[in-house]
């Protein structure tokens, strides 16, 4: 999943990055009362801590001001001994360096860019649960483009590649468009997801699919609206897994308890499925400064998540039919080979 950047925050660039790393030292130490959180997990003390008194430090990441970022709570719900490092992070190819070359122990990613690394061999880290739901959207002109048969002869920013370009393969076939020149197709223009709404704004597009906040700032803004159909994909609303290093999925103990603090965290920030708009407010307008109007919107569109199962394991599979349907696989790819089903259920 990209960095996601608000365009109307009130601290921009690389300050975001500052942001993501103070948000998770400011997290890391401070309780709340009212915590929501999972059976047998308490506030600032957690569970019993590891068996012979380990103490291990787990590295892990989040992305710049990204929605994405349970882990900055996880140290809250870590057992005693545990001391939770998270560095902000700009790409999936540099998590997943991190998790084959040892500097991360966890991090978050869509199964695209390990699916298409899986072939070349090398591939080690697997799936252990969920981090994030939705967090992308396809968005139009607003009173132009309202539905996605307005796209034919239109312009669409569209990302790098990655799951979201699935996305919108499928959302354009299944309305009998594609991507191409001709004035009954859609002409895709490559953009990166921070320029996204600036194109739209300017004219230089008609829609885009992209990553939020951008999406709902375009809504909020009045220049966009959104198209219907995103998650009805076969990949469905899945946005990122958690991912462990192979040396985190020998470590039963360690990795399932890393696993429960993913749940506990998740379970704080979207209880029962439902955002805590408190919760998130801190995170999103406190800690990472996003426009109030953008904050009480984007919650529409996101969610913490901690829990991978058969509807996942779906949409994680229409991610790799997706890509054989591209021609950027030949084949499927070994779906059993990236699962670590042990830590699925906690």
């Amino acid at each position: 999943m990209p960095p996601l950047e608000d365009l109307s925050m009130s601290r921009r660039g690389l300050l975001g990055l500052a942001a993501a790393a103070a948000a998770a030292a400011g997290l890391s130490a401070c309780g709340s009362s009212g915590s929501k959180v999972s059976t047998g997990t308490t506030v600032g003390g957690g569970p019993a801590a590891l068996a012979g008194g380990r103490q291990v430090e787990v590295k892990t990441c989040v992305y710049a001001k990204n929605h994405a970022s349970s882990m900055l709570y996880w140290q809250r719900f870590a057992p005693e001994g545990v001391k939770v490092k998270v560095t902000p992070v700009t790409s999936t190819a540099e998590i997943l360096q991190g998790l084959e070359g040892g500097t991360l122990d966890f991090g978050l990613m869509s199964p695209y860019v390990p699916m298409l690394t899986q072939p070349k061999g090398g591939l080690t880290c697997k799936t252990v649960g969920m981090v994030a739901r939705q967090g992308f959207g396809l968005v139009g002109k607003a009173g132009e483009v309202t539905k996605v048969e307005d796209l034919r002869g239109k312009k669409i920013a569209v990302p790098p590649p990655g799951s979201q370009v699935l996305v919108l393969d499928s959302v354009l076939d299944k309305a009998g468009l594609t991507l191409g020149s001709g004035p009954d197709q859609v002409q895709g223009v490559p953009l990166g997801y921070a320029d996204h709404l600036s194109a739209l704004t300017r004219g230089d597009v008609q829609a885009f699919i992209g990553s939020e906040p951008p999406c709902t700032q375009a809504v909020v803004n009045g220049v966009g609206q959104r198209m219907p159909g995103t998650f009805d994909t076969p990949l469905g609303d899945l946005n990122t897994a958690l991912w462990a290093s192979a040396a985190m999925v020998k470590d039963e103990e360690l990795c399932k308890a890393v696993v429960r603090m993913q749940k506990a965290a998740a379970e704080y920030l979207t209880p029962g499925g439902v955002n805590d708009r408190t919760v998130w407010r801190d995170l999103l307008v406190d800690q990472f400064g996003f426009d109030v109007k953008v904050y009480e919107a984007v919650l529409e569109n996101v969610g913490a998540e901690w829990e991978f199962d058969k509807e996942r394991e779906a949409q994680y599979e229409g991610v790799g039919k997706a890509l054989v349907a591209s021609g950027d696989l030949k084949a499927e790819p070994d779906y059993e080979a990236l699962y670590a089903r042990q830590y699925f259920t906690v």
